[in-house]
């Protein structure tokens, strides 16, 4: 088997070499299976690539195939994602965040739980979170013993919260599975895993898990994913929504776009923006359908639950709803802190 790993890189230098390091070693620890690296240089300004081209020699050693494709200005992570996958030549790709590592024996691992699974559309690993510091804040297994393989379409709808359609990374994914389905991701968008997880999601028919961690995700302050919530990834998460109201209707699919949906709602109204700024979000909302889609609402987090409950309102009702609800929270906030203070 060969396994294109796609990192791209933007203003990574303090983890990179690690980041890197751990796919060379998979190269030892994988001589049955080929390895192909596509670092895929963003154009970032902190001298990352100076650190990857120094890096060569190791990966030679190695015996991983490896490869820089430059973009020629910033473009953004799904692009570099695009890019990579579109020059990748393995039977599966894995996604791995230039700011991130694989565990040992990661990608032998999950090599073999395909082999052993007879190749399924691609094989999920198990993350480790770690904080700056180096401690582990969560491991996240998404490993069932008693059912190992998802064998087909049911399967994977059935167990859909005991998988991962969330992040593309920490997959061992087909590549033919991604090309016959047209998969890419978004362009410019924040958020843009969970528009192609679920993408993803009305193709997949089989997939296979395994008990191994496979990912260390490095949890940095200062992340886009980190940091306070923008109008940028307000209208990620709108568009995200009307996607998902144009995909087959499921009970997953529903679920997600409510998801996203009291996510939005939550933050836009407990963030510093404009009354003008509001109404044609949610207007945008409601036109989407959301209000009219199901959810399990015992999943959700209690102050969620209320969010929630305004997609059962006439839009007008439900920015006042929202607006008089979610001042109310703010105030209880401000005045438990100052109960801490004191």
């Amino acid at each position: 088997m060969k396994i294109s790993i796609i990192v791209p890189v933007y203003n990574v230098a303090p983890w990179i070499e690690g980041c890197l390091g751990s796919v060379f070693a998979g190269g030892a620890d994988s001589a049955e299976n080929k390895l192909e690296c596509i670092v895929v240089d963003d154009c970032g300004t902190d001298g990352s690539m100076g650190i990857v081209e120094a890096l060569a020699p190791a990966a030679q050693a190695a015996g991983v195939d490896f490869h820089i494709v430059s973009h020629i200005r910033n473009r953004g992570l799904a692009a570099a994602r695009n890019t990579g996958t579109a020059v990748a030549t393995g039977d599966y790709v894995f996604y791995l965040d230039g700011d991130d590592e694989l565990e040992p024996r990661a990608l032998a691992n999950l090599a073999q739980a395909a082999g052993d699974s007879d190749y399924p559309d691609w094989v999920q690993g198990n993350f480790r979170r770690v904080t700056a510091a180096g401690e582990v804040k969560e491991d996240t297994v998404y490993f069932n013993p008693a059912e190992p393989v998802y064998e087909d379409r049911a399967a994977v709808v059935r167990n859909f919260d005991r998988l991962n359609f969330t992040n593309a990374t920490n997959k061992l994914i087909r590549l033919d599975f991604i090309r016959e389905n047209g998969l890419e991701f978004c362009d410019g968008l924040i958020y843009e895993d969970s528009l192609w997880c679920m993408q993803a999601y009305g193709a997949v028919e089989r997939v296979a898990t395994l008990g191994a961690l496979t990912y260390r995700h490095n949890l940095r302050e200062g992340s886009i994913m980190r940091s306070a919530m923008t109008q940028a990834k307000l209208d990620s998460l709108i568009y995200i929504v009307e996607r998902l109201s144009e995909l087959p209707r499921d009970v997953n699919v529903e679920h997600r776009a409510v998801f996203n949906a009291v996510y939005g709602m939550k933050h836009l109204y407990m963030g510093p923006f404009g009354g003008a700024y509001r109404r044609r979000w949610m207007a945008a909302l409601w036109d989407s359908g959301v209000q009219h889609m199901e959810t399990d609402m015992a999943g959700l987090q209690p102050l969620s639950r209320l969010v929630a409950r305004a997609l059962r309102l006439r839009l007008f009702w439900a920015r006042v709803y929202l607006r008089c609800l979610l001042w109310a929270y703010g105030w209880f906030l401000r005045f438990r802190g100052k109960g801490e203070e004191s």
